[in-house]
């Protein structure tokens, strides 16, 4: 009877996608990436001789989760799972896509006050049953302090024992690949939106340089272009000067992209980073949802 019950909550992945040459005598040459919020678990697989992604799987969930429920589809995807269980990866890089971030410069920076930190920016301490981290963002000269439930971090680490682990906000990977975005684009000034069901991440940039990060609420696409453009006329930018560039939950035709166009004449909808390359199973998939979790590889390499 156990068994069938199992059977029947078996977690199935809303995308999989990868190269079925792909064995584990292939994981020690290979970082795994992993991007967790309270809606969504995503994995990457990037093979790190040629930086190339090779597998990637997505599970979504369709209504918000706790700590503790997220806690449980982890361990059943992992434990359950011939490749994911595995404690030999060459690296594990985790990002942790939260509401408890706050990036602070390196020259005022003290690990001693990482608690003050994320009270502040939360407005509250933080709970007694999450854990505070915090890692130096490559470009920026800035620390990103955030909180990771006390749960998932003790899993991981024990899971991983045998792996090189590095743990991420997620804003981190996106501000990398939005810097990066710079060359790319030849472009001097770039706003990078990084789009989730009812939140979006902000990341405003010039000349590859952070000028601001920040992730807001909304509710009506309406408020999502006021909130942008207020941000922006606080920096004293005019939104025709602007690149707007769009990555994770959005498309061409939907209604926040359709709203944004009306105030943005240089709106366009990203894609991954080409400084990875995809092998032709990973080809395919849309790169602007996955911005995040493929610039995880990336703000370490």
């Amino acid at each position: 009877m156990a068994n069938s019950e199992n059977q029947v909550i078996e977690i199935i992945p809303t995308l999989l996608v990868g190269d079925n040459s792909f064995d584990a005598a292939t994981i020690p040459f290979c970082t795994l990436c992993i991007e967790v919020d309270e809606r969504r678990i995503r994995f990457c697989i990037v093979r790190d001789e040629n930086m190339e992604c090779i597998w990637l799987e997505d599970y979504s969930f369709e209504t918000v989760l706790t700590p503790g429920e997220i806690f449980e589809k982890l361990k059943k995807i992992f434990t359950g799972h011939l490749l994911w269980s595995s404690n030999d990866w060459k690296n594990v890089r985790i990002s942790i896509n939260s509401h408890a971030f706050s990036l602070i410069p390196n020259v005022i920076f003290d690990k001693d006050s990482v608690a003050d930190y994320l009270k502040f920016a939360l407005g509250s301490p933080v709970p007694a049953d999450d854990k505070i981290l915090f890692h130096e963002v490559p470009l920026v000269h800035a620390h990103n302090v955030f909180s990771i439930p006390v749960i998932w971090y003790e899993w991981m680490v024990n899971h991983f024992n045998s792996s090189n682990i590095t743990f991420y906000h997620l804003t981190s990977p996106l501000i990398i690949g939005a810097l990066v975005s710079h060359a790319e684009h030849q472009e001097i000034r770039i706003v990078s939106v990084y789009f989730e069901k009812e939140y979006f991440t902000v990341v405003v940039s010039e000349s590859q340089q952070l000028i601001l990060c920040n992730r807001f609420r909304f509710s009506q696409t309406q408020e999502l272009a006021y909130i942008l453009l207020f941000t922006l006329s606080q920096l004293n930018f005019l939104p025709e000067e602007m690149k707007v560039m769009c990555y994770g939950e959005i498309g061409s035709s939907s209604d926040a992209y359709t709203e944004l166009s009306r105030f943005f004449p240089n709106l366009q909808i990203g894609s991954g980073p080409s400084t990875l390359k995809y092998s032709t199973h990973c080809g395919d998939i849309p790169g602007h949802r996955y911005f995040g979790l493929f610039n995880t590889y990336l703000v370490s390499s």
